[in-house]
């Protein structure tokens, strides 16, 4: 994957994190490891297992990491000239109370007094809760978007007729037709990038413009004996496909060798598109659909 599409996956996982941190915890759902108190909660979409910071701990670990790891990593844990931004790292993205960073600090990193290695597990853990902090502070400011309007309306306009091919399934005079007046910039910006509302994975339901029905994924199943069924995807998997047809009959099959699955999906094109794109790309059309009053 190119520089452009390394700085889309940034852009998605930021998204992500964002539609995270603007949720909140339901109950019963996202308990820290080993009774840790309930502190910071990156919210309740996502994966049941994710770290829920520990907001004493995370100060404990503050004292840690301003003793030993501060001169390499910085005082938020960006990075420096000397070492790694733990912001973007997928060691710490995997970390759940120390299950990473812990056993990668016992292999001797190098830090600033006490050797890694003779750290406690406690202050291994409290160091785990504070970059998990700093990481949650992060994408809590990327809520707060100052201003996305920094592209070139013109060259946003020549990328969405040319190279985008953003003009092959949409219209300025159509469906795009007033939407810089509908959303703002930063909704724009989301829109366009992520058009079916943050959802992947093998549902049908798809978010639409607004005052439009939603748009969805349909399939069409044909088995080796008998007639071709369309609809609404519910579920696709390796073994199993099922779709609701027009009149709202609910058909399910096994996937065979001979069964011909064709899933049509609206939003294909904008998700391959998040590995091309560059980011001068992505702020010329924001600042061009921003134009269509």
């Amino acid at each position: 994957m190119g520089k452009g599409g390394r700085t889309c996956a940034q852009i998605a996982a930021l998204a992500a994190a964002a539609m995270v941190l603007s949720a909140q915890t339901p109950p019963g759902r996202g308990a820290p490891a080993r009774g840790a108190p309930r502190g910071i909660s990156p919210g309740g979409v996502g994966s049941d297992d994710k770290h829920v910071v520990d907001t004493a701990a995370a100060d404990r670990g503050r004292k840690v990491w301003a003793a030993e790891c501060i001169n390499c990593h910085g005082t938020h844990a960006r990075g420096t000239d000397r070492g790694a931004d733990l912001i973007r790292s997928v060691l710490v993205l995997h970390d759940r109370y120390a299950s990473e960073i812990g056993p990668f600090l016992k292999k001797g990193h190098p830090t600033q007094t006490t050797p890694a290695a003779n750290l406690t597990q406690a202050q291994i853990e409290d160091v785990s809760q504070f970059v998990h902090f700093e990481v949650y502070q992060t994408m809590r400011s990327a809520l707060d978007v100052q201003e996305v309007l920094t592209g070139d309306a013109k060259a946003g306009a020549a990328w969405f007729a040319g190279e985008g091919k953003c003009n092959t399934c949409h219209s300025p005079t159509g469906d795009l037709a007033g939407i810089g007046r509908r959303y703002t910039p930063v909704n724009l910006q989301q829109r366009f990038l992520f058009p079916q509302g943050g959802g992947r994975g093998g549902r049908g339901g798809r978010g639409g413009r607004a005052g439009a029905p939603p748009a969805q994924i349909t399939v069409t199943v044909t088995p080796a004996s008998g007639l071709a069924v369309s609809g609404v995807l519910v579920e696709i998997d390796d073994f199993n496909v099922s779709l609701r047809d027009s009149s709202g009959e609910y058909y399910s099959w096994k996937r065979t060798p001979s069964l011909k699955v064709v899933k049509h999906d609206p939003f294909a094109a904008h998700e391959a598109l998040l590995d091309t794109i560059t980011d001068k790309n992505m702020h010329d059309t924001v600042a061009y659909l921003e134009t269509l009053k």
